[in-house]
């Protein structure tokens, strides 16, 4: 059983490096900048961190865990009138198979919000990104074909692979477009966003180049009062890279105990990855500080060690406020 693990875990290791895709959240709505360069300095309050942590397939072995965080603020808020600039930096670390391979980001992002009204109701947001990123690949944890011996795996020999680094550095550029629509508490947005445009090499082996392929993503939202207690929020999402395609939709209710208090919020919603899983939305907002959770549950034939496909997520959001600014409830950003 253990050897089917660690086949299974390291046949999904090469596979994910062949693809040379993204980390993906399922919380992606809660991890701005990682979705969106457009939305650097669009949110409510005065600046925002924002973190996320993922940790996929619970139970076999924990072969992928992701981490992100990013801080963004506006600036020359008084000379913009209605109008917003904003300036953010992320950074994200993602660990596969007990750390043989590790992926870090550290990005910085700009974005302006022209109001398309003198209300300044809705805005035409443009975001620019760039991105400094690393792969590493530890190679003496990982057993190759001519490291089995009849006892199992000898790490102590040779792997006979062409490995001419461990380490792939490489710069990159990601830019996205968003339409704002936000008025007393109804609102609609939709976005779309381009990463990788300089589409990087990230080699291991001297004649076998991998390639970060072009992300193009598409989401849109809406809320809107459901009640003098309740919100409703809608969420899509499209993406594709590297062939493969992620569609997500699904929608969350929030309750406040209290009517039109802002400040202590109970949310519940559901999600649909299409034909890969379902997951569960918990979240509170309470003051400053919102929270959510998640748990993936795998909706595919795939199984790891007999078991489902399980992954647990959770965001961390908080918003800085003036003492006498305005606030309004937009929890998913």
């Amino acid at each position: 059983m253990q050897l089917t693990i660690r086949l299974t875990v390291l046949f999904s290791v090469f596979c994910y490096c062949a693809t040379a895709q993204d980390p993906q959240f399922s919380q992606y709505f809660s991890s701005p900048l990682s979705l969106n360069p457009a939305f650097t300095g669009y949110y409510d309050g005065t600046h925002r961190i924002a973190s996320n942590f993922r940790n996929q397939w619970v139970g076999a072995g924990d072969p992928f865990t992701t981490a992100s965080v990013s801080f963004d603020t506006r600036v020359m808020r008084e000379k913009l009138n209605k109008n917003l600039l904003g300036i953010g930096v992320m950074a994200m670390t993602d660990r596969t198979a007990s750390g043989s391979y590790n992926s870090n980001y550290v990005s910085l992002s700009t974005a302006y919000h022209q109001a398309l009204d003198e209300e300044g109701y809705q805005h035409l947001g443009l975001g620019f990104q760039g991105s400094m990123g690393t792969r590493v690949l530890d190679y003496n944890k990982v057993s190759f074909n001519s490291q089995f011996a009849s006892r199992g795996f000898d790490l102590t020999l040779p792997n006979n692979e062409n490995f001419v680094t461990r380490r792939a550095s490489y710069l990159d550029f990601n830019f996205g477009l968003m339409y704002n629509y936000l008025k007393d508490r109804k609102r609609f947005y939709i976005g779309t966003s381009y990463y990788h445009v300089s589409q990087p090499s990230m080699t291991f082996l001297g004649n076998d180049p991998y390639i970060l392929p072009a992300r193009f993503t598409v989401h849109s939202g809406a809320s809107f009062l459901v009640g003098p207690q309740g919100e409703l929020f809608l969420n899509v999402q499209y993406m594709t890279q590297g062939g493969s395609t992620n569609q997500v939709i699904g929608a969350a209710y929030g309750y406040s105990p209290q009517q039109s208090n802002d400040e202590n919020v109970f949310y519940a919603g559901l999600f649909y990855r299409h034909k890969d899983a379902v997951y569960p939305y918990i979240g509170y907002l309470f003051n400053d500080l919102q929270i959510g959770v998640t748990y993936d549950v795998n909706t595919t034939n795939l199984q790891i060690s007999n078991s489902r496909n399980k992954s647990f997520e959770l965001s961390i959001i908080y918003h800085f406020f003036d003492q006498n600014e305005l606030r309004r409830v937009m929890p998913w950003y």
